[in-house]
């Protein structure tokens, strides 16, 4: 069987995933451990795992609208 490269998800690496999942990009977290951002992106999916994180931005989300103050 030839070798294809890919390695199994031990609970280590869930662990980590669960504790940076919503923190950091998919990117980053797939860095972290040492995985493409598709196998990252793909476990969490797998494990239900939202990747998605939070936009720290507390201005208006509706275009033509003025947050400043009257």
């Amino acid at each position: 069987m030839a070798d294809t490269g890919r390695r199994p998800w031990s609970e280590d690496d869930i662990a980590k995933l669960k504790s940076m999942a919503g923190k950091l990009p998919a990117k980053d977290i797939a860095a972290e451990l040492g995985r493409s951002a598709g196998a990252t992106v793909v476990e969490a999916s797998k494990l239900k795992i939202s990747l998605r994180t939070r936009s720290h931005f507390s201005g208006p989300r509706r275009p033509g609208v003025d947050a400043s103050p009257i």
